[in-house]
């Protein structure tokens, strides 16, 4: 195709288009897209907020399966399928977690989390590894600034990963508040057999449509993996702006890729041990210390006197995250209309 406008043309790599198929303009906005290939098939499946999931074989007009949530568990937010191409796992804003067996077509389990927390984005914690690819481990990104490792076939967290709100930076650990100390998990909702049977009673609906969260501050972007030949991470973007990568293995090697304004201390990471397996991850991030407290040697700097280090961090909410291999580089979108490529 050549298209011309102002003596300038344009060529398109692209020879055509049709339309595969029409999405109902009531199930609201697609918010996932997810491709596979099985033996006999290669599969799109896509997620609306209303929370139905369809899929499209590009080979066939038959649709190979189709899935929903019910309306009083929320709208739909994000949808991962599992590397063995046996199971979907989908969440909503209302806190709760459906699994699918794609092979019989049929929910399996479903969660709600602990804490009633919205739930902002999923990903498979093997990446495109195929090492236990069966077991549904998933990293969760959540309200109060916190995402979590679950194993979806359990309910239970395996770790925990939690920025401190800045007043409890220097806050010894035994004297933090509980809710900074405990791990969330998956409460198990009944699968009614009957279908027009509600899930969630009207005045549970109402009390978490109204509810409040402790803190504005999500996690909306995850990457990363459990890798067991090479370095596990989770790199994890949020509305207060930061990026930062979480060591798995040693939470000591975590640390803060960007997002720190000028003169503010770097962060500290810190692992506990709750319960039996489960592990929970602290980040202190302190803020800004005020000019009384600022060495005298650091004034000019603080000040913005003299060369000033060019300030690359993003300035609003992160929405996405993705790694580029070879070479390793990520890329990390915002609300602020850039998209930014970190070495």
């Amino acid at each position: 195709m050549i298209t011309s406008h102002n003596q300038q043309v344009q060529r398109s790599r692209v020879s055509g288009h049709s339309v595969l198929r029409n999405i109902n303009h009531g199930e609201g906005e697609v918010l996932a897209v997810s491709q596979f290939t099985t033996p006999s098939a290669s599969i799109v499946a896509y997620a609306t907020q209303r929370g139905h999931i369809h899929s499209l074989d590009i080979r066939c007009a038959r649709e190979p399966f189709s899935m929903n949530l019910r309306p009083e568990l929320g709208y739909l937010t994000d949808m991962e399928v599992g590397n063995d191409k046996n199971w979907i796992v989908a969440s909503t804003n209302r806190g709760y977690v459906g699994l699918w067996d794609i092979r019989f077509q049929t929910m399996v389990k479903l969660w709600r989390h602990s804490r009633d927390s919205p739930i902002k984005r999923l990903t498979n914690a093997f990446g495109n590894s195929l090492d236990e690819a069966s077991r549904p481990l998933v990293f969760m990104g959540c309200d109060n600034n916190e995402a979590s490792l679950f194993d979806v076939s359990t309910g239970g967290c395996l770790q925990c990963y939690r920025v401190l709100d800045s007043s409890f930076s220097y806050v010894d650990q035994s004297a933090l508040p509980p809710d900074c100390l405990s791990v969330p998990y998956l409460e198990s909702v009944n699968i009614p057999s009957r279908f027009g049977k509600r899930l969630v009673s009207l005045d549970r609906a109402i009390q978490m449509t109204t509810r409040s969260s402790a803190s504005d501050i999500s996690m909306n972007a995850l990457v990363g993996g459990i890798n067991p030949q090479g370095p596990s991470f989770l790199m994890t973007g949020g509305s207060d702006h930061m990026i930062r990568c979480w060591d798995i293995n040693s939470a000591s090697k975590s640390c803060c890729v960007s997002g720190l304004e000028q003169n503010q201390p770097p962060p500290s990471f810190e692992q506990i041990q709750v319960g039996g397996n489960s592990r929970l991850i602290l980040c202190r991030q302190p803020s800004i210390p005020p000019l009384s407290l600022t060495e005298s040697s650091k004034l000019p700097l603080r000040n913005r006197q003299g060369v000033v280090k060019c300030n690359n961090r993003h300035l609003d909410s992160i929405l996405d995250l993705k790694i580029v291999q070879n070479p390793a580089l990520l890329l990390s979108a915002s609300r602020d209309g850039l998209i930014k490529l970190w070495a």
